[in-house]
């Protein structure tokens, strides 16, 4: 790591003493999450690790970003920018702001972000910044995913930048006016705590890192380190070769009148930057997939840190030869009231796959084909062990990763946007915390999308509910158009949600909807698989001969779609010649 930048007139920063603070600064926003996982009480954090850690500098710019989801991460320093834009005169030591409103930097109301300024010889030095996920904010249904949403007052406790935190105390009036809003309160304030929490341990490793280096040289290596990721891009950007490149994905529905709604972007590369424009999206729909567009930015910057280079800093530095345009009133820049609690994982992963398309073209090398798309309920009811209310979200159901031009998608991983930070809960902890037993959970033979390098596997999940009145809100995309591959590459599968499969009560669910169940209903998911790179015919044999010894492909798609024949557990060399010859 090293820079050119020249910082009060002493010449050049030391790059060993860059790279020692960037990494540093890493390190504290890793402690930020073992800090909030080992202090909320709810299994969404717990477990599922559904919330991001951040640290912000003085401007607000991001400085590093390692711990969380990318739909969280890459557009938090918004949400830093408007509570600075509404109290930088007033902002002082021990405060902690709180925001999730969406057209105010946030993404959807049920990712509340905690704010902290950290203060250094009376100077406003870092911000140190958690966005969590809660498991209810609010609004229509438990969970605050209601599929009936048509504006966002349906959706939950909508909050502008406010101050929750004074003189390092709870402003107690404003948490419980926040949490009398929400079906479980005190879970609600418990794991409000827990974020603060990690914005107490990023402050005092930062202030330890401040007194050891100085404000002003500190200052100075932050600006490199700045500049660093930017010029990084930038030559990163440079080798991309000149030109517009379009890209298209498709939504199922809004859940409403609207079907096969379109997200396209045209990306253009000029010299060292990088246009993205949204001309010719759909217009904002009456559900809830309208993203914000803070949130729709985000997708943006993880397709091109993924694609153009994953060795650039993940700071803002990064961002700055990176230009992004949306008409309002489209599905990426929606204009107020619409919904918008599902854009973080239908949207956004709209949004990412339209930037991989249109990047294909110009690094097909490095462009991975579509990953699945989350589909599945908030499910809510009355545990009966304790008599108490209880929301659970179906993580276990997540699917597979897109293929890479160099390796198979990974299986069982969840939604695109997210690529791999969400963690699956344990399934004994799971039905510790949710009144329901597993039935079923296993990889699922040919959901991945075959290829060259193939597409991770979905699973088949199925519980059964041993409450008196389960009730699902059903959330996602993905059952009607599945992920694509690229060159030549086949699609995954696609998503499929049933009830009580096999039974005269059978019901196959629509990605968005609602459900009263029963005691003893069962909830099945087959969830996707990720598409497939390059032709199946050009997948090495053993790997063919391997997934089918593992169950990842059946011995029918072998043959008929990698022309891999196979028989008493080994490859039929000849007649596997013959029909790739035929090919």
């Amino acid at each position: 790591m090293t820079s050119e930048k020249s910082g009060n007139g002493n010449g050049k920063v030391d790059p060993i003493t860059m790279s020692v603070v960037f990494h540093r600064l890493g390190t504290i926003n890793e402690e930020m999450g073992i800090t909030m996982t080992r202090t909320s009480r709810s299994p969404i954090f717990a477990e599922v690790h559904d919330f991001s850690c951040a640290i912000c500098d003085w401007v607000p710019r991001i400085v590093a970003q390692v711990d969380g989801v990318p739909s969280h991460t890459a557009s938090s320093m918004m949400a830093a920018r408007a509570i600075v834009e509404k109290f930088r005169d007033e902002m002082k030591p021990g405060d902690v702001y709180m925001i999730n409103d969406p057209y105010e930097g946030g993404t959807h109301l049920a990712d509340a972000t905690v704010v902290k300024p950290v203060y250094f010889d009376g100077e406003l030095l870092f911000m140190a910044i958690n966005r969590a996920h809660h498991l209810d904010v609010g609004g229509m249904v438990a969970g605050s995913y209601s599929p009936e949403a048509q504006e966002i007052y349906h959706e939950g406790i909508r909050i502008p930048a406010i101050r929750i935190y004074e003189n390092n105390k709870p402003i107690q009036y404003i948490l419980d006016l926040l949490k009398i809003n929400t079906r479980m309160p005190d879970l609600f304030e418990s794991d409000v705590r827990a974020q603060v929490a990690s914005c107490n341990v990023a402050e005092k490793r930062l202030l330890e890192m401040a007194k050891e280096f100085g404000a002003e040289p500190l200052k100075e290596i932050l600006e490199s380190i700045q500049d660093y990721a930017g010029e990084m891009m930038r030559a990163e950007i440079s080798k991309i070769p000149a030109g517009l490149y379009e890209g298209e994905a498709v939504l199922d529905d809004d859940g409403f009148d609207r079907r096969d709604i379109k997200i396209k972007c045209t990306v253009k590369v000029e010299g060292e930057e990088v246009w993205v424009d949204f001309d010719g999206t759909d217009p904002q729909t009456t559900g809830f997939i309208n993203s914000p567009f803070a949130n729709s930015c985000t997708s943006v910057y993880v397709a091109l840190l993924l694609c153009v280079s994953p060795e650039v800093p993940h700071n803002e530095g990064a961002y700055q030869p990176i230009h992004i345009s949306a008409p309002e009133g489209t599905v990426v820049n929606p204009l107020p009231p619409a919904p918008v609690a599902s854009c973080t994982l239908d949207t956004a992963c709209a949004v990412l796959e339209a930037m991989y398309d249109a990047l294909a073209k110009a690094l097909p090398d490095r462009a991975p084909a579509a990953w699945n798309r989350w589909c599945g309920p908030a499910i809510s009811g009355i545990d009966p062990r304790s008599g108490e209310f209880y929301v659970n979200y179906a993580f276990c159901g997540m699917g597979g990763g897109g293929a890479m031009p160099y390796q198979d998608g990974p299986s069982y991983v969840g939604d695109g946007i997210d690529l791999g930070g969400l963690t699956a809960p344990n399934i004994e902890t799971n039905e510790l915390d949710s009144p329901h037993i597993t039935e079923y959970h296993e990889f699922l033979t040919d959901s991945g999308g075959a290829g060259k390098w193939r597409g991770g596997l979905g699973v088949r999940y199925s519980i059964k509910f041993y409450d008196e009145e389960p009730f699902l809100a059903i959330f996602g995309d993905g059952v009607r158009n599945p992920p694509f591959g690229l060159y030549g590459g086949r699609p995954g599968s696609t998503n499929y949600l049933v009830i009580n499969e096999g039974t005269g009560e059978e019901d196959v669910l629509p990605a968005k909807g609602m459900r009263q169940l029963k005691r003893g209903d069962v909830y099945s998911i087959r969830s996707s698989g990720g598409g497939g790179w390059g032709s199946p015919h050009e997948r090495d044999v053993q790997r063919v001969l391997d997934d089918v010894r593992d169950g990842y492909v059946s011995l029918e798609a072998a043959a008929k779609v990698y022309g891999v024949v196979i028989r008493d557990g080994q490859v039929d060399e000849q007649e596997t010649a013959k029909l790739r010859d035929t090919a």
